[in-house]
């Protein structure tokens, strides 16, 4: 064993604690012992421990009292606690469980029964720290993709738009945009994953014609390049009450997906109808009809991150917005109905 672990067994019986620390001391724990549940607490917040094995029955604090403090402390909440008792009651394992346990041993001991389930909570423990280190590591990660995304695609953006003026239209410029408006895509939904639980984000009311229009015309460039057109059909308004950026990350994921898996030379159909939003267009019929809103899932004809679906996904809950998804072989259609959300 690489890391020497270390664990504190709580038990008001001292021929308890005498035995366990024989038993554990042969696996190369560095083992703590007390009889004193308080004296274990205030231990414990000088110097935790990498497990516990905590009695039930005690005089002053009882096991599950005990459980319930450190549970309430940021800096002491995750260390596995394994209750040992001589109750072997179905009521009181439960209740261990509920009140935060990982494990239950029961008396007279077991030795092997003792060893086995203790290297086994550790090593759970273990994978646990390791996947929010991971999740650290990756929240750093995405942060630094947005510091570096945003400003190199201002410039280029800055920088071709003045080309244009100078030079005039050329397809090249017209595909290095539509790049650019692609990327800058997958930087707001980064952006959004990244700061979604940090931010309070406003309601505001929208008008969806006008709201609708401006979004479709924002992917103009990027359609051109497989000479798609999008073709608005505005058949009634409505105006809703949401967040803009939240919207906004739904109609460009819809608007942008449906880009990507349309065929050249192609429509969009783009529907404003009472109540509901269609984006309809022809492309590649999608195979896992049941897993396509999951994060970072991707069919055989799946390009880019596998997020925006996902993205919409939570969304839509969030605002209690109902998506219809057809697809075939002749079209695919996303429908949203917003009538949780209108302002009537």
């Amino acid at each position: 064993m690489d890391k020497k672990y270390t664990i504190l067994i709580i038990d008001d019986k001292v021929e308890n604690l005498k035995y366990l620390n024989e038993v554990l001391k042969e696996e190369n724990y560095k083992i703590k012992a007390t009889i004193d549940a308080q004296f274990a607490i205030n231990s414990i917040l000088e110097n935790p421990v990498d497990l516990i094995l905590l009695d039930i029955k005690m005089p002053v604090l009882n096991g599950f009292e005990v459980c319930k403090i450190l549970k309430q402390n940021d800096n002491l909440k995750d260390i596995p606690i394994i209750f040992i008792s001589a109750l072997d009651d179905v009521d009181i394992k439960v209740k261990a469980f509920e009140n935060g346990g990982v494990d239950y041993i029961t008396k007279p001991f077991e030795q092997r029964e003792v060893k086995a389930r203790i290297k086994t909570q550790l090593e759970l423990a273990g994978s646990k720290k390791t996947i929010a280190n991971l999740y650290k590591q990756q929240d750093f990660f995405l942060k630094k993709i947005i510091h570096e995304m945003n400003t190199p695609l201002g410039i280029i953006t800055l920088n071709v738009n003045s080309l244009e003026s100078n030079i005039g239209l050329k397809d090249e410029f017209e595909a290095i945009k539509a790049s650019c408006k692609s990327l800058s895509s997958i930087y707001e939904d980064i952006y959004y994953l990244s700061k979604k639980e940090k931010r309070i984000l406003a309601l505001e009311e929208i008008d969806m014609m006008l709201y609708l229009s401006k979004r479709a015309s924002f992917f103009d460039e990027l359609a051109n390049v497989k000479n798609i057109d999008m073709e608005l059909h505005l058949e009634d308004n409505f105006s809703i009450n949401m967040n803009k950026y939240e919207l906004e990350r739904v109609i460009d994921n819809t608007l942008s997906n449906a880009i990507k898996h349309s065929f050249e030379n192609t429509i969009i159909n783009i529907y404003l109808e009472k109540n509901k939003i269609r984006v309809q267009n022809s492309g590649h019929e999608i195979k896992s009809n049941d897993e396509v809103f999951k994060a970072f899932h991707q069919d055989d004809n799946e390009k880019g991150l596998g997020l925006g679906l996902s993205i919409i996904k939570e969304i839509c809950e969030k605002y209690k917005i109902i998506i219809n998804l057809h697809t075939d072989k002749k079209y695919t259609e996303f429908s949203y109905d917003f009538s949780q959300i209108l302002i009537r």
